[in-house]
């Protein structure tokens, strides 16, 4: 028999804060937040059906929403379900439960896009200005809340470019991908978790704009959680969402060497922060803006590039294999590329040399990755029930102020029995009593 998550909301004194609950057969499972720097949040069902249904699939698990849904949305999010159950081998749709609604909205509401800075997201803000009156960025995706150095660096570089560009900032701070990660990644959750954060912030916009990763001929092959077959899918008629700019990598940085402003804070690393100029997607975007004549204006990057690198271009899947092309054909009309020319159908020629054994890895890592997420969910019950008793019982006694974790390896379980085993010899009454014990050995604390 399959298991029912469970996900509704808390009480929250403060109207720009949501606090998200889940269960596990009715039994506390996770509890995350999100925090606005601006606007009311909405505490909508429509929100919780995002946030919850591609972990439910996932984890083979019904899901229950413990809030009214837009009766549209309960509709197309079947289509959500068929695909990606399509997508990923030993998944099929889950069972939803949630009472249906009509949602209603102000009349005033505005136009927005979310926006990290990247390539995608300032290509989606050059091209909509016009249209656009609100910059959502995310903390919580690639930076870290508990980071406030680089937190506070990233809501800055946002508050510079939306002054620029005349319209509002507004930061959401939220620990949900980081609770969600352990039981699905960010590639397959992020574009559902995005619609989620689109209906907290409904009574603001009426349309909200998601930058597509790849453009329009490759990305409907590609299994991706933000896709032209999700993101409309995620929203109503009311508060829809738009997979904005379906066009190629290279593509979208000419266009953004147009615009100083977004050129001088773009933000590409894999590390989250300011770009380090080494790591392969900092390699690839300089590769391409020296192609495409922007070479000498790079002042969010430090040093000279360096050297090129065929690791920066290799190809993982169709669309990167388009964008290597198009890319290609910019260097060869502008001339003086000759060796990246060469490096690039290099990679060309061993992506399709590989491309069959890369689906068969791909189908078996898909499986073992289903796999690894339901046995770790499936592992405090089966295994330690008697962790979950005291989660439970802890989030009780702090209020939730302090979070106990869910997930524990071999090893941390190993550490749970010794101290289980050193509480019993010794006629320690519980763990924390252990732990004080201990650190007061290793410190030489003395009680008074």
């Amino acid at each position: 028999m399959s298991h029912e998550i469970g996900i509704g909301f808390e009480a929250s004194a403060d109207p720009r804060v949501v606090r998200i609950t889940m269960t596990r057969d009715g039994r506390p499972w996770l509890r995350s937040f999100v925090r606005s720097s601006g606007p009311v949040l909405r505490a909508s069902g429509d929100a919780l059906l995002c946030f919850g249904l591609l972990p439910a699939i996932e984890l083979g698990c019904r899901l229950r929403i413990d809030a009214p849904v837009d009766r549209g949305l309960i509709a197309s999010s079947a289509a959500v379900q068929r695909m990606v159950a399509g997508w990923t081998p030993g998944c099929r749709p889950v069972e939803v439960t949630a009472q249906p609604a009509d949602s209603t909205y102000p009349g005033d509401r505005g136009h927005g896009v979310f926006f990290s800075a990247g390539v995608d997201s300032s290509y989606s803000l050059a091209t909509n200005r016009g249209q656009l009156d609100g910059l959502v960025t995310v903390i919580g995706c690639d930076v870290d809340p508990a980071d406030h150095g680089r937190a506070a660096w990233l809501a800055e570089t946002i508050r510079q470019v939306a002054e620029a560009y005349r319209i509002e900032p507004i930061v959401l701070e939220t620990d949900l991908p980081a609770q969600i990660h352990p039981y699905l990644g960010w590639i397959e959750y992020h574009g559902s978790m995005l619609a989620g954060l689109r209906h907290l912030l409904a009574d603001r916009f009426a349309t909200m704009r998601v930058a597509a990763s790849a453009d329009e001929a490759t990305m409907w092959d590609l299994p991706w959680g933000s896709h032209p077959g999700l993101d409309p899918q995620l929203g109503t008629a009311a508060a829809p969402i738009l997979l904005d700019g379906l066009v190629s990598r290279p593509e979208k940085i000419a266009r953004v060497l147009e615009e100083p402003v977004l050129l001088e804070h773009l933000r590409v690393c894999y590390h989250g922060g300011p770009n380090c100029g080494t790591c392969e997607k900092c390699m690839l975007t300089r590769i391409c803006l020296d192609v495409l004549g922007g070479g000498c204006r790079l002042p969010s990057f430090p040093g000279e590039p360096p050297p090129l690198n065929g690791r920066a271009l290799r190809i993982a899947d169709t669309s990167v294999r388009n964008d290597r092309i198009v890319l290609r054909a910019a260097a060869v009309r502008v001339g003086g590329h000759e060796r990246l020319v060469a490096a690039i159908d290099a990679a060309i020629t061993e992506f399709d040399r590989r491309r069959p054994t890369l689906a068969r890895r791909l189908q078996l890592k898909e499986r073992l990755r289903v796999w690894r997420h339901r046995r770790r969910f499936a592992h405090i019950e089966a295994e330690r029930p008697e962790i979950a008793a005291w989660a439970r019982e802890e989030n009780a006694r702090t209020d939730g102020r302090v979070p106990v974790g869910t997930v524990f390896t071999t090893d941390e379980t190993r550490v749970l029995e010794a101290i289980d085993a050193y509480a019993g010899s010794h006629n320690l009454p519980s763990r924390i009593a252990v732990v004080r014990e201990a650190l007061s050995k290793l410190l030489d604390i003395r009680a008074p």
